[in-house]
């Protein structure tokens, strides 16, 4: 049996070839290694010794504490294939660290309000602000993409002719194409001809203030400015622009489900399309919607009965 610290480079090569962005796991699996050897050295993992350094920061947030348990689970699932006196801890000892907070879901109103104060934005500092403002929040709209993935997009990702947009890989994420409706394709032409037309350099599609890439502070401050007095129903006090996402995706399920659909074969193309890892991060856009958890319920029971 190797030793800990060497399992811990051969398990984190293993996962990196999967795929998986290991930031967090490359800092802190070595120091369970390095603190199991200290607590019981010579000793295959143990749940005990496992769950005592998963608290041992002491900083009293559970979330952090059950992310360093399912981060050593993981870590232990994969040390018991070579040894079978491995402990691998149960993933609720220390309960539930996350819970999804129910977002704002837009209404086409709503939608529509943002993108007409967009267009009416002042343009004595930025005459391109309006038209950047109204393309990069009605392409999130309408393609679910996160904000940040938007605003890293390149002029080399976007291929207007077909009709397809490039996400970059990220720690999220793989790369994926994404076709585009006919209507985005002339709203996104027309912003990269006034774009060219006033910053013809640089390689960012969406830019801000002499053509320099946007900043998060710039996008969210203007965000808050367009979505003023909108009354939030999601959990959180106001709308986000992460919620845009959340709504492209809630309303192609209901449609889905209002069409009798089969919701299951496309929720693995939405989870591509989305850019999720686990089709779970996808589900939960019908768990946490009574309205389609009841209308599923219903196409289930008429299935099973057969009316």
């Amino acid at each position: 049996m190797p030793s800990l610290p060497i399992l811990v480079q051969r398990y984190l090569a293993h996962r990196r070839q999967l795929g998986f962005s290991l930031d967090r796991e490359y800092l802190l699996l070595p120091k369970l290694a390095r603190f199991h050897q200290e607590v019981a050295p010579r000793q295959p993992l143990q749940t005990a010794v496992i769950l005592q350094w998963a608290v041992q920061p002491g900083t009293g947030c559970r979330t952090y504490y059950v992310k360093r348990l399912a981060m050593a689970r993981s870590f232990a699932r994969y040390c018991a294939v070579f040894d079978p006196r491995v402990q691998v801890p149960d993933y609720r000892l220390l309960g539930r660290g996350y819970e999804r907070i129910v977002p704002h879901i837009y209404s086409s109103g709503e939608i529509r309000l943002i993108l007409r104060r967009a267009r009416a934005l002042p343009t004595y500092r930025s005459p391109l602000r309006p038209l950047t403002c109204e393309t990069l929040f009605g392409l999130i709209a309408c393609t679910g993409l996160r904000v940040r993935e938007a605003m890293r997009l390149g002029l080399a990702d976007i291929d207007l002719d077909r009709g397809t947009l490039r996400v970059a890989r990220s720690k999220f994420s793989p790369e994926r194409v994404l076709p585009l409706h006919p209507s985005t394709v002339r709203a996104l032409l027309r912003y990269r001809d006034a774009r060219w037309q006033r910053h013809p350099f640089g390689e960012r599609f969406f830019v801000g203030r002499s053509g320099r890439p946007l900043t998060c502070t710039r996008v969210h401050f203007d965000f808050r400015l367009l979505a003023r007095g909108l009354v939030s129903n999601g959990a959180r006090p106001l709308p986000r622009i992460h919620d845009l996402r959340h709504t492209f995706a809630t309303r192609h399920i209901a449609r889905w489900n209002r069409e009798g659909a089969p919701v299951a074969h496309r929720l693995l193309l939405l989870s591509r399309y989305l850019g999720h890892q686990n089709l779970n991060d996808t589900w939960w856009y019908i768990s946490a919607d009574p309205a389609m958890l009841r209308l599923a319920a219903e196409r289930f029971e008429h299935f099973h009965w057969g009316t």
